[in-house]
């Protein structure tokens, strides 16, 4: 039985498919390992930004701490010097530890200084809006503090519309 062109070459291409294959598995392979490496530098960088700029609201916090502690605001004093050591300790963490145990040891503090945990975290959102309205753009000129829109609530119990 003789073999035809045709039948041949589908027998070539069978067995260069696990060739085939194997090369493109080898290249998805490659390139999903460079795609974590880069994803772990990323983290890594953030980490470490992260960890630089929790350290500067902390000390901000202690600092605010301090000056509550010289007037005489006791409670108030030691919640932000909780919070403070708690965004010390978390900064340090971020800094040293591996990204799933960053995790971990935010979720022990909230366990263990929940009513410094939630101060902390209604800080770092205070912070986080902050920065987020100053580097926002702004859209459009803003108007003289003293040239704001005079607003007209309707009429008042005295008959008046309140804009006299």
């Amino acid at each position: 039985m003789a073999t035809t062109p045709r039948q041949s070459g589908s027998r070539e291409q069978a067995n260069s498919a696990p060739g085939t294959a194997d090369s493109a598995r080898q290249t998805a392979t490659s390139i999903g390992a460079e795609v974590k490496q880069a994803a772990r530098d990323r983290i890594e960088d953030a980490q470490g930004k992260t960890s630089e700029g929790l350290r500067s609201f902390a000390e901000a916090v202690r600092h605010a701490g301090n000056e509550l502690a010289e007037k005489d605001q006791g409670a108030a004093a030691q919640l932000l010097s909780q919070a403070a050591g708690g965004l010390e300790q978390i900064s340090n963490a971020i800094g040293q530890k591996r990204f799933d145990d960053v995790i971990g040891d935010v979720r022990r503090f909230g366990r263990e200084h929940p009513g410094a945990f939630m101060l902390g975290s209604v800080l770092i959102g205070v912070a986080l809006g902050r920065f987020a309205q100053s580097a926002a753009p702004s859209s459009g000129p803003v108007p003289p503090s003293g040239a704001s829109a005079q607003r007209d609530y309707g009429p008042t119990p005295g008959g008046t519309n309140g804009l006299e």
